[in-house]
């Protein structure tokens, strides 16, 4: 029994880990779709400058949440 709890906590780690992951990929990565056109589009996350600091801040992507 000791192996199997130990299997499923190691997974359930790694499927935060992951979930993790693909909250900040939708957030901040890279979103590429088509189109009216039927053309591929890509979309990168907006950066803004700050008068105090040389290198830009992104700003993220809206997400809807369900709840």
């Amino acid at each position: 029994m000791g192996m199997v709890k130990k299997a499923l906590v190691e997974h359930e780690i790694t499927m935060e880990d992951f979930e993790a992951g693909l909250e900040w990929m939708t957030r901040y990565g890279v979103k590429t779709f088509k189109d009216h056109t039927g053309e591929w589009v890509e979309v990168r996350c907006s950066k803004e400058y700050d008068f105090w600091s040389p290198d830009p801040k992104p700003i993220a992507h809206l997400t809807s949440e369900t709840a």
